[in-house]
């Protein structure tokens, strides 16, 4: 079915302007957490060194130190998603029938990924980040750090089911490991001088929809079960989503940082076209999504996977 080209034309800018306001609109979480780097190639390498050596009082020769080096390739894989709508409802001016259908197709693709972040980080109990460890794992180490933890658990007396006071004490107890990893020199990572009970860090508690009520309880209220003031040091975001698929776990990721837990690499953003639409062998219009970036490992020092046991 063939559609004059004045109509066929117009469609084609319609479905296209709406899938992109659709898309526009769209509020992703992912560069909350994440580091952005703009893509130049098929993947990208990225070079982490050491830390610098303590200062030292100068007594004697100097003591020179080398730097120690780590790499770490992320690939860009493609996303696509597709529609197909009726030539004859275009030609009827039936493109109404089509609303939900493509506003759930700029959403879906907006929203990614945030979908592909959340499988990053389900997944970083088995893959290897800069370390050549798990992301989360139980013995980072490198040159005088010590064995290093990232991935705790934390007992609670129903089990995966914790009250307010035990998903406070878990926060805390990740919040103390996190600060007190080390470099490669035996230097605190996170050097902040900490000052009252808000210092200025910044950190996100992403939880899955079990835990959400008793995170945001545990967090907001103004006084504890037993009258005392509830005093949360650096109280973090709650963020929940539905793609986490365990119920006991939760992660904290501290997010004031130049290089954060997670990155995206963007290669080529979102784009939509239409084809189809003066092929007569063709009884639909074709709307294909195209976009090409990938989700990698960051700093797995501001980020740590607590386990309710």
């Amino acid at each position: 079915m063939a559609l004059d080209t004045a109509k066929a034309v117009a469609a084609s800018r319609a479905l296209t302007a709406k899938f992109n306001r659709e898309s526009a609109a769209v509020r992703t979480f992912y560069p909350q957490i994440c580091t952005v780097v703009a893509s130049n190639g098929a993947d990208e390498q990225y070079g982490i060194l050491g830390a610098m050596p303590a200062i030292r009082e100068y007594l004697g020769d100097r003591q020179y130190n080398k730097l120690r080096g780590a790499t770490y390739t992320l690939l860009n894989k493609e996303w696509e998603g597709s529609l197909e709508i009726e030539k004859k409802d275009v030609a009827d001016d039936r493109l109404g029938l089509y609303d939900g259908a493509l506003t759930t197709l700029a959403q879906r693709a907006a929203r990614h990924p945030d979908k592909l972040l959340m499988t990053a980080i389900m997944n970083g109990e088995s893959t290897a980040c800069f370390d050549g460890q798990f992301f989360f794992d139980t013995d980072h180490v490198w040159g005088d750090s010590g064995s290093q933890s990232n991935d705790l658990t934390y007992a609670a007396a129903t089990g995966t089911t914790p009250t307010e006071a035990e998903f406070l004490g878990a926060y805390e107890a990740a919040r103390a490991a996190m600060m007190g990893f080390k470099d490669d020199n035996g230097e605190p990572l996170h050097e902040d001088v900490l000052t009252g009970v808000n210092s200025g860090m910044q950190f996100v508690c992403l939880v899955p929809k079990e835990l959400e009520v008793t995170a945001k309880k545990t967090f907001n209220k103004l006084l504890t079960g037993g009258g005392d003031t509830n005093v949360v040091i650096d109280r973090p975001e709650v963020v929940m989503s539905t793609h986490l698929t365990s119920a006991a776990k939760f992660y904290l990721l501290r997010v004031d940082v130049p290089l954060r837990p997670l990155i995206f690499q963007n290669r080529e953003s979102l784009t939509a076209n239409v084809q189809g639409a003066n092929d007569m062998n063709m009884k639909q219009l074709q709307m294909g999504t195209y976009a090409r970036y990938n989700i990698g490992y960051g700093a797995w020092w501001n980020a740590v996977l607590t386990t309710f046991t």
